[in-house]
């Protein structure tokens, strides 16, 4: 008697046992594996430029091949959507994940370009962002942003690290200034780097421009262009003249057209 309750207590664990790894395998299944049902984009750290859209977004998910309504493995998939996204020049950061529902969520923080580089060579042009990386342009979208013209060149590893070397650090600070203040913003459009290095700016108002020289005392080389605007000539007059010089200290030379 002792030995059959033995046998069927015996029985009953292997059982008990057979059943906890048939639900744990079908429970590790249904977590893993999931029907995509549905798709939402959101931008968690955004700006007003277009050099990535939602559109552009499905366009990535469905390249790679998640179609709405077929079951996928979401760890799989969701790391191959990251990747890819990641790999995007407009993109600093993708998070993608699935809900039990199906539902796919991308969350994307956008770069924030400061400042946009035109080159001799259209294919060297190129933007700063707001950490001092270069970003690759857009065919299809062209932010609005100082705009500086000049020798450029770079190399792909450029593309990838921090601004390096001595021009590209004041480029970036010079974009920094022109783009947290309003005046600026709106009154300087173009930054041009001659052969000697030197900044010349291109006004918005006026045939002039404006011999800016070295990056050496930015900040007071531009509240002197702005005192010359705001209480200076009228901006009739200010098409009088063909250069401003900031150069020298504490003072503006004004050079009227011929």
């Amino acid at each position: 008697m002792k030995l059959v309750r033995k046998i069927l207590t015996i029985f009953f664990w292997i059982g008990v046992i057979s059943i906890w790894v048939v639900l744990t395998a079908f429970v590790n299944n249904t977590h893993h594996h999931i029907v995509y049902t549905s798709l939402e984009i959101k931008f968690t750290k955004d700006n007003e430029h277009q050099l990535i859209k939602k559109s552009d977004v499905v366009e990535i998910i469905n390249d790679l091949g998640l179609v709405q309504g077929v079951t996928l493995n979401k760890e799989i998939n969701t790391r191959e959507v990251e990747k890819k996204l990641n790999t995007h020049f407009a993109l600093e950061n993708a998070e993608v994940y699935f809900l039990n529902t199906g539902k796919l969520n991308v969350n994307l923080n956008k770069r924030t370009p400061i400042a946009r580089l035109i080159a001799n060579d259209p294919r060297d042009n190129v933007y700063i962002d707001e950490h001092g990386l270069l970003m690759r342009t857009s065919d299809s979208y062209v932010a609005k942003l100082p705009l500086f013209s000049g020798e450029f060149k770079w190399s792909d590893s450029n593309l990838v690290s921090n601004v390096n070397g001595s021009l590209l650090t004041e480029i970036y600070n010079m974009s920094r200034i022109i783009n947290n203040d309003p005046f600026l913003k709106s009154q300087i459009v173009q930054i041009h780097i001659n052969n000697n290095g030197y900044f010349e700016l291109i006004p918005r108002i006026g045939n002039h421009k404006i011999l800016f020289g070295s990056s050496d005392n930015m900040e007071k080389k531009f509240k002197k262009i702005k005192l010359f605007y705001t209480e200076g000539p009228s901006p009739k007059e200010l098409n009088l003249y063909d250069t401003l010089n900031v150069m020298f200290n504490d003072q503006i030379v004004c050079s009227k057209i011929n």
